[in-house]
């Protein structure tokens, strides 16, 4: 009884590694709408103009993906968030380089350590679904939701590091 658990969770991880891999990468191929774009940069300027977090802007081109008629289900609601994630990404590449611009080579050389151990971390953070939901549905949005919220922490991150003197 011992083993059968340990193997069943070990393969239920190798799975969720390879899902997670397409997850994090599924952004970049299947980019986004102009839509979702427009509503981050909008609630993003609506943060700043009324000096409140922008991280309340988490979430909110996927609420309106999700509203749509046909992504209801856990797989229209994982491409919502894989289309925001596209954003948030984009947006994350932008400031990151605006930061390397803005520092000496050998500060430029740490950030890009530090960039490189966080890509790291986030994708351990977000293999979490696929560990308490064993082939359960909602794994996938889980860490689709975890992948796009983690990338867009980065980015304000970066972006406030970009624009600090």
């Amino acid at each position: 009884m011992g083993r059968k658990p340990i193997a069943t969770a070990l393969a239920a991880a190798s799975t969720g590694l390879l899902i997670l891999a397409g997850v994090a990468n599924a952004g970049q191929q299947a980019g986004y709408k102009p839509v979702d774009k427009g509503a981050i940069e909008a609630c993003l300027e609506k943060a700043r103009r009324d000096n409140r977090h922008a991280t309340r802007c988490i979430g909110v081109a996927a609420r309106a993906c999700e509203e749509q008629p046909d992504m209801g289900s856990t797989a229209g609601m994982r491409d919502c968030y894989v289309r925001e994630n596209a954003v948030w990404d984009e947006l994350l590449n932008g400031s990151y380089k605006q930061l390397l611009d803005n520092l000496s080579k050998k500060s430029g050389n740490k950030v890009r350590d530090m960039q490189r151990t966080w890509i790291k971390w986030r994708k351990q953070k977000c293999e979490m679904p696929y560990l308490l939901y064993e082939g359960g549905s909602m794994a996938g949005p889980m860490a689709s939701w975890c992948v796009m919220e983690t990338t867009a922490m980065r980015a304000l991150d970066l972006e406030k590091a970009a624009i600090s003197p």
